[in-house]
């Protein structure tokens, strides 16, 4: 514990990690701010109402909205939710299943993969109108802009924050002995050569911290300013919010009964995943190329063929190789706004971040082990 203390002192006193915080701050800053100020009061308004009458759309709701004074943000709610029908009652994916065999014509195998995800989904479109989720009013007509605003913009970018910090405490803490000179001293003992899985170990706890802290910090004036006091109980699939993928619109159809606090939640913790696999990855690299400049830029290389790679099969029509290459934790990151639905073309199973995070979680980590063992042996001088 003593040597991950040193380590931490090692990077937290490191201006240009802090001076990095502070630009993503500022920058998240300029991202909250961006919506028009309408917008953020049709939410809030909404978010009262559905405290106040409830979150599910029935007689109750617009009978008691219906009583409450007239505003322009409740005139449009009323109008938005007069003569609201259950819309995934006998909603079909075979509908989604042609659409992509379509796309992914000549590939049987990719073909019949979809079949099979959609043919799983069809059970939850089934509860999903069994429980009613479409008819949850969730923020009514504003409700998809300003779920793709939290989870496309600013949970995006906080991500990629804290991804490109976690490679920095990865490369900084592995290449730091390096960088100083040091590292043919501190390895001429059995002891100095274990130091590098501590440095992993501290970068990796370093990096999740300060995740930690962005999202403290992004988030916590996100929900000051937007008031989810009336809707953390209502569904995520109400039919006011859909996912679009290659210009085709769809339900938010989720593999769990989520809810609006429960999605957010699973967000925040499904990042800290992404987050552990590119700190993972800047491990690697530094263990594996000495020049601390060369990994991270042989990281950055690595990225970008991986992207390279999916966009290159697709083109090509090898749709079973691309569905595969969806699992990378860059086409993960890419996915972010449709995280625990079906994904559409980039998802190729059920829970497909879950199972993605969880598999590059040890792929990553093993890889980790491969490198320290390999730099245990090998000649430093």
């Amino acid at each position: 514990m003593r040597l991950a203390v040193w380590e931490w002192r090692k990077l937290f006193r490191l201006p240009a990690l802090w001076v990095f915080v502070g630009l993503c701050l500022v920058l998240n800053g300029l991202l909250l701010s961006s919506p028009s100020a309408m917008d953020r009061a049709f939410f809030n308004d909404t978010s009262a109402d559905a405290a106040a009458l409830g979150q599910r759309v029935d007689d109750t709701f617009q009978v008691g909205l219906n009583a409450l004074p007239d505003t322009e943000n409740r005139e449009l709610l009323r109008q938005s939710v007069t003569g609201l029908k259950n819309t995934l009652e006998g909603y079909d994916t075979r509908e989604l299943t042609n659409f992509y065999q379509s796309l992914m014509d000549g590939d049987r195998l990719a073909q019949s993969w979809i079949s099979w995800k959609y043919e799983l989904l069809q059970d939850r479109v089934d509860h999903l109108a069994r429980t009613g989720a479409a008819l949850d009013l969730y923020v009514g007509p504003i409700t998809h802009d300003s779920h793709q605003y939290l989870y496309n913009t600013l949970f995006r970018v906080l991500f990629t924050e804290s991804v490109l910090l976690g490679l920095l405490c990865a490369l900084y803490l592995v290449g730091y002995e390096g960088l100083n000179s040091t590292q043919s001293l501190t390895c001429a003992s059995r002891t100095g050569r274990g130091l590098w899985k501590t440095k992993t170990m501290a970068a990796l706890v370093a990096a999740l911290g300060l995740y930690a802290l962005l999202a403290l910090l992004t988030l916590w004036p996100y929900l000051l300013l937007w008031d989810y006091g009336g809707i953390w109980a209502s569904s995520v699939s109400s039919q006011f919010n859909y996912y679009v993928d290659m210009l085709y619109s769809r339900p938010f159809l989720t593999w769990a009964d989520f809810t609006v606090g429960g999605y957010f939640a699973a967000m925040i913790a499904a990042g800290g995943g992404l987050v552990a696999v590119f700190t993972l990855m800047g491990a690697v690299a530094g263990l594996l190329i000495r020049h601390t400049y060369g990994a991270a830029i042989a990281a950055a290389v690595f990225c970008a063929l991986l992207l390279g790679l999916s966009s290159m099969l697709a083109s090509l029509g090898l749709w079973s190789a691309y569905l595969l290459t969806t699992f990378s934790p860059v086409c993960l990151w890419l996915s972010i706004n449709g995280w625990f639905t079906e994904l559409g073309q980039i998802g190729l199973i059920p829970w497909q971040e879950t199972v993605g995070l969880v598999l590059n979680l040890l792929v990553w980590g093993g890889l980790v082990l491969l490198a320290l063992r390999r730099f245990g042996r090998k000649d430093v001088a």
